[in-house]
């Protein structure tokens, strides 16, 4: 029985070691939920990331509440042993699925340029996380013609961690989704 226990934690400390070696920069967000009011104050993002089998991936469970109804995203981050790579796809409640890759540098997370499709439609994003101990800063822009930079920032957010049961903004429901809290 000691054994089997041994063996098991070792396993353990190996997965979880790693995942942290594959997904550089996650580390600190997995296991824990961070929200960010949206910058005109409207809406609430929350954001849970969990590990998956054992750190083959991670997910990114996140719902924004507020005014109207609820949008709700999954994305699940893959690391590609063929090229190094942290690679994620992204679905959303309104059937949007968006593609891209995921660089860790200079403690920031960065997603180069970003193609989402809706409706037959492509619009281009890339953003970065500026990672520190208890939260983390996000910069999203939307590529544009003519902006002279090419490049139009949407928002700048800051996310804190919180624990889901101290609020009152977002939950989990009877299935494990993420939603917006209701009385």
């Amino acid at each position: 029985m000691k054994m089997t226990v041994c063996c098991l934690l070792v396993f353990s400390l190996s997965v979880q070691a790693d995942t942290a070696k594959k997904f550089k920069g996650f580390e600190q967000l997995v296991g824990h939920c961070w929200q960010a009011t949206f910058p005109d104050g409207l809406k609430v993002d929350t954001h849970c990331f969990s590990d998956v089998y054992s750190g083959a991936f991670i997910k990114d469970q996140h719902v924004v509440c507020g005014e109207g109804q609820p949008y709700l995203g999954e994305t699940w981050y893959v690391f590609g042993h063929n090229n190094n790579q942290v690679s994620y796809r992204y679905y959303n409640s309104m059937g949007g699925v968006s593609d891209g890759s995921v660089e860790y540098k200079d403690n920031q997370l960065l997603f180069p340029d970003e193609t989402y499709e809706k409706n037959g439609q492509q619009i281009v994003y890339r953003s970065n996380w500026a990672l520190s101990e208890d939260q983390y800063q996000s910069q999203m822009w939307q590529m544009d013609a003519k902006v002279e930079s090419g490049w139009k920032k949407i928002w700048e957010m800051t996310f804190k961690k919180i624990e889901l049961n101290k609020q009152n903004v977002a939950q989990y429901n009877e299935k494990h989704q993420l939603t917006c809290y209701q009385d």
